[in-house]
């Protein structure tokens, strides 16, 4: 095994790292904002008056789509990953913390608070066309290098977008900080808006605020800290521009509204909805608009006793797309769209009841924590087929369904092992076959390797660092020649980590005639795995496979599998046997049935051993047993006097040509067949025809990589 390759993963240096709860939490809200503003583009009545932009132009071009290569060999990251890196990036600058002091005190705030927002569609549209130049092509993401568009936005590339309204809202009731002033606001009046004035005092400067705040995002600042002063308001005039904003706002949204969730209804009045309006009576003319991130709030609490209990977070995958959902599959009120939903249902004067959509019943800090690991394509994928229905097929189900929807965070690892713990019976495995010191026999989870060698190649093609590993001792065809590992409990183990700054699901996926392991993260490598490379050592086959990774960020890294095989069943690679030879015991049988053979006529074929004894065993009476020397017979077609022989061949010293022209000549004579060529069934294939032998448990030692020695039998561990 290669050595490991350690990532740092790099956290932006404007994002405490502290905050990665926090950050994850408004995740949500970042994308849900994205699709409010485009909503609003295109609805009905005066549109708002237009946020500033820094860092560059906001654009409404949508990134453009293009397809990505086969799974497990990736050469390019699709638009899709680098659309959720952004919309990552977006989530923990929003929640970059913000103080602001007085002489009086002091107010925590984050950068969203304030109404500042990356701008993903903007920042995505600034990438492409900056990485592209020298490509040809400034509109074709495909155009790009795939490492380029794998990494995240400089700041140079990102586009923001400032809302003032909200951070004049947000400042505007800091009694923290001495603010006496009361703030303007929309009520009721005779079923009709309205505005309350407020009522002048002491208040801070929000514009000069957020001046500050946007000076330190460009400076990285991970915390910014602004020291304000309070100024004397002055009242709010009544104004005809007033007026007509107040007229336009109940035209658009003075209304009741109804929506539903499961078998529960809730009319949204006026006055609920007026409290959702926020007045900016600093603009010309001045603005009332929808606070659309206080409505989901307000309707999860009235619509909770319908929503399932939350539980943990987990990911699946939905049409082969990977998807958050509560553990138990739980769900509750109410979608992240919610309040795009309902703004927009106003607008549009809707009458009947609108039915709200639902989201997985965890909490929204969690499932955003989740979405922002990356996890949104496949990366690698590998398939190994089995015959239907053996009891060594239940073992490998029952692997898989433990093994799916496992999350591996960056620099994370996860031991197999580890993770499924023994396989017992109670768990659902079952007996299956496995090798044990290079024979086939049977065991509980039986089979469970092909689980093992299924996950690996596709690990191997995914780019994960495999930590710990060991090859079957035994070659078996239907599995990658030299990348076929097992596993048993408690060793050998298979255990791997992520190197990537992604997070990684493992989402197993089975047929009766096949098992399928799929990963899933954002493309980060491109992977190369080089012809099996053989040599022979003493009986045994060596065999050295080389993969090369290409990581985005430019590192090249190679690391080294090894694989040993026995020359055949029961054999070790120095030619002896790794298990006693059987016999009839000598003292039993009549004469010259001690040879290796099958058990007497008669005996139960259900146990093809009965009446067999181990050479050197000891019988009851003390003595001990002596299987007779094996007679040489050389099989037509199975060696040749040039190959070398092992230990206990009986043909080891015996000159071959003399001992065929003897059988010819006794031949030719008329004589009686000897029937030598029935009796020795030493090399008799004993793997089957490959869809129903055995093939699990205990092999060789895994090697390290470079590491030119043989490696011996391990310690023989609890059998799986």
């Amino acid at each position: 095994m290669g050595p490991v390759r350690s990532t740092l993963v790099r956290w932006p240096s404007w994002a405490p790292k502290w905050s990665i709860i926090s950050a994850a939490a408004i995740l949500a809200a970042a994308i849900i904002a994205t699709v409010v503003l485009s909503a609003r583009e295109g609805a009905e009545g005066p549109a708002p008056a237009a946020a500033v932009t820094t860092g560059g132009p906001v654009t409404s071009v949508g990134p453009a789509v293009v397809a990505t290569s086969e799974a497990g060999a990736p050469t390019q990251v699709s638009p899709e990953a680098l659309q959720l890196r952004i919309a990552t990036l977006a989530a923990e600058l929003a929640a970059t913390p913000v103080v602001v002091r007085t002489d009086a005190g002091e107010v925590r705030l984050t950068v969203a608070d304030l109404g500042i927002t990356l701008e993903s569609n903007a920042t995505f549209d600034a990438v492409r066309q900056r990485r592209s130049a020298g490509s040809g092509s400034d509109d074709d993401a495909s155009a790009v290098p795939w490492s380029a568009l794998s990494t995240d936005p400089q700041f140079s590339e990102r586009r923001y977008r400032v809302e003032r309204p909200v951070a004049r809202a947000a400042l505007a009731s800091a009694a923290e900080l001495g603010v006496t002033a009361t703030p303007p606001s929309i009520i009721v009046v005779n079923d009709s808006l309205a505005v309350d004035l407020g009522e002048p005092g002491q208040v801070v400067d929000a514009d000069a605020i957020i001046d500050e705040v946007l000076e330190g995002i460009a400076r990285a600042y991970a915390r910014i800290e602004i020291a304000a002063q309070l100024q004397q308001s002055l009242p709010l005039a009544y104004t005809p521009e007033l007026q007509q904003a107040v007229n336009e706002a109940h035209e658009r949204y003075g209304r009741s509204l109804v929506v539903t969730y499961q078998d529960a209804s809730l009319e949204l009045t006026l006055e609920t909805i007026a409290g959702w309006l926020v007045l900016d009576p600093h603009t010309s003319p001045p603005e009332i608009s929808l606070d659309s991130d206080g409505i989901s709030p307000y309707l999860e609490e009235a619509f909770a006793a319908q929503s399932a209990p939350f539980t943990t977070a987990a990911m699946t995958v939905l049409d082969g797309v990977p998807t958050v959902v509560a553990s138990d599959g739980g769900v509750a009120c109410c979608a992240d769209d919610v309040g795009a939903l309902v703004s927009e249902s106003l607008l549009a004067r809707i009458e009947v009841p609108v039915a709200l959509g639902s989201r997985p019943a965890v909490s929204r800090e969690e499932q955003a924590y989740l979405e922002s690991l990356g996890i949104v394509e496949l990366v690698g994928t590998f398939t190994t087929k089995h015959a239907c229905c053996q009891s060594r097929v239940t073992n490998i189900q029952r692997f898989a369904e433990l093994m799916r929807g496992v999350v591996v965070e960056p620099g994370e690892s996860l031991s197999l092992n580890g993770h499924v713990g023994r396989r017992t019976e109670e768990k659902g495995f079952v007996e299956g076959g496995f090798i044990e010191k290079g024979v086939l026999v049977d065991d509980i989870g039986g089979g469970v390797s092909q689980f093992a060698t299924t996950i690996f190649n596709a690990l191997m093609h995914a780019g994960m660092d495999i930590d710990e590993y060991q090859t079957h001792s035994l070659y078996l065809s239907r599995y990658p020649y030299g990348l076929d590992p097992t596993i048993s409990y408690p060793k050998p183990d298979l255990r791997f980590s992520n190197p990537t700054p992604y997070g990684v699901l493992i989402w197993p996926r089975y047929t009766d005639t096949s098992i399928t392991v799929d990963i899933y993260s954002t493309r980060n490598v491109v992977v190369t795995i080089g012809e099996p490379q053989e040599e022979m050592r003493e009986f045994c086959r060596r065999v050295r496979t080389d993969r090369i990774r290409v990581f985005s960020d430019g590192i090249t890294d190679t690391d080294t599998f090894h694989a040993r095989y026995r020359p055949e069943e029961g054999r070790n690679c120095d030619g002896t046997r790794s298990v006693p030879r059987m016999c009839v015991d000598p003292l039993l049988g009549p004469p010259g049935s001690g040879q290796d053979a099958q058990a007497p006529a008669g005996d139960s074929e259900s146990d093809p051993d009965a009446g067999m004894v181990e050479d050197g065993s000891e019988r009851e009476d003390g003595t001990i047993v002596e299987c007779p020397p094996l007679t040489c017979v050389e099989k037509p077609g199975e060696r040749d006097s040039d190959q070398e022989r092992y230990p206990d061949d009986p043909c080891l010293d015996v000159d071959l040509e003399a001992l065929a022209q003897e059988r010819e000549e006794s031949e030719s004579g008329g004589g009686e067949d000897s029937g030598d060529e029935d009796t020795d069934d030493e090399y008799t294939d004993s793997e089957g025809d490959g869809e129903t032998e055995p093939d699990d448990g205990t092999g060789d030692a895994a090697e390290p990589s470079g590491d030119e020695t043989d490696v011996g039998e391990t310690t023989e561990p609890e059998r799986s």
